[in-house]
């Protein structure tokens, strides 16, 4: 139930920037999200689907884009994307990215 309140916030997010370059419509947008992220695609899809009413995103086509985890060991900064390659420092890992949820670009006519 969270992509509803994830979606409610990118539609407005989208509807701003649309209207702030005194879009007709929104044709594409392109979202970059991290595979560590707890966000379903489909459910993001679902959700933009039942705000479509407003005329600027009617037609509006949603791309995904997943983004792979990638860690970085806090001592040496050896990067790695499993835990299981990761350095022999033992000193853990830090997310640097994979838990993203992005607006990668937004097309307008």
């Amino acid at each position: 139930m969270h992509e509803f309140t994830i979606t409610w916030h990118l539609f407005n997010q989208i509807l701003t920037a649309a209207r702030q370059a005194n879009a007709r419509r929104v044709l594409r947008v392109k979202l970059l999200i991290g595979e560590h992220s707890s966000i379903v695609p489909e459910s993001v899809k679902f959700y933009f689907d039942q705000l479509r009413a407003e005329p600027l995103i009617q037609h509006t086509e949603l791309e995904f884009t997943r983004v792979p985890l990638r860690l970085r060991c806090p001592k040496c900064g050896q990067e790695f994307s499993e835990l299981e390659e990761a350095c022999s420092c033992n000193a853990g890992a830090e997310i640097i990215g994979g838990d993203e949820l992005l607006i990668e670009s937004i097309d307008i006519e």
